[in-house]
């Protein structure tokens, strides 16, 4: 459970949302699980991973309309606890019991490690449809990770042994399990690379791309990363200082490669910026 905020008065989990007769057909309206709303064209496919239908808000969401890392996993999720975060929630801190796995319904979280002297380094977002805390599958007695709300959205938490229960007698999810786990690897080990053999402007560039592919709205000025993202919270992902991070993106915003205005980043020129990330990358 989140450390501020409250339980929203939400459908209990499972049930399905009934669309206005007035809205339940429209195809030309996106709404982005962050702050705005994108217009397109019918029949073009959305930059988002989902689309509903005005007046509701992301949170107010079916669950069993988003695309989970963990296709069927949908029955389980209705014995879930469903409850609403907003940014800055912390869902649990590092050093916590690890008894449980969490799954992104709307929103996105940041995992990140911290140490004594409050230092951090940041994993890639995990958005809609992605499951995060799922090393308390796999033995971890206390949490290794810190886990908190980078926007509002809505979480659904699910006991360990409940999850174990439910997929005991399921071996193809068992599977897919072990592929998100073999992603959870890969994207560490592309962290100890990046730490180990790329510049602050390499890794920055990097992980700009990364979230633009993941997160990205085409624009008429480029690919907008698609949620309210910091100086700071960049800096985490990439292991580098604020202030440093700063100047790398003036840097690339001087070269024309993107724009920045206050907690938006728009990708003007991909080429350029995967041109920065050096050999074997992206």
């Amino acid at each position: 459970m989140p450390v501020k905020g409250q339980n929203p008065s939400l459908p209990l989990a499972g049930r399905r949302l009934p669309y206005p007769p007035e809205t339940s057909t429209s195809q030309t309206w996106d709404v982005f699980l962050f702050p705005k709303t994108q217009a397109r064209a019918p029949k073009t496919p959305p930059f988002l991973r989902h689309t509903i239908f005005p007046p509701y808000s992301p949170v107010a969401m079916d669950h069993n309309r988003v695309p989970w890392v963990i296709p069927g996993i949908e029955p389980l999720l209705e014995l879930g606890e469903r409850f609403r975060v907003t940014a800055r929630d912390v869902i649990f801190r590092q050093g916590d019991p690890s008894v449980s796995i969490f799954f992104v319904e709307s929103g996105t979280v940041k995992l990140s490690y911290i140490d004594p002297t409050g230092k951090r380094i940041a994993l890639a977002p995990r958005g809609p449809g992605d499951i995060f805390g799922e090393l308390s599958l796999i033995g971890e007695p206390k949490r290794g990770q810190h886990a908190e709300a980078l926007e509002e959205g809505v979480i659904i938490q699910v006991g360990r042994e409940q999850f174990l229960n439910f997929v005991r007698h399921r071996p193809e999810l068992l599977l897919q399990l072990l592929e998100v786990l073999g992603q959870r690897i890969r994207e560490l080990e592309g962290l100890v690379q990046d730490l180990a053999f790329r510049d602050i402007e390499s890794r920055l560039s990097r992980q700009l791309l990364l979230l633009s592919s993941e997160y990205g709205i085409k624009t008429k000025n480029g690919i907008l990363i698609g949620f309210r993202l910091t100086h700071r919270d960049l800096a985490e992902m990439i292991g580098s200082a604020r202030e440093n991070t700063t100047m790398a993106l003036n840097r690339l915003a001087r070269q024309g490669l993107l724009d920045k205005r206050r907690y938006q980043i728009v990708i003007k020129d991909p080429e350029g910026l995967r041109e920065k990330c050096g050999p074997d990358r992206l």
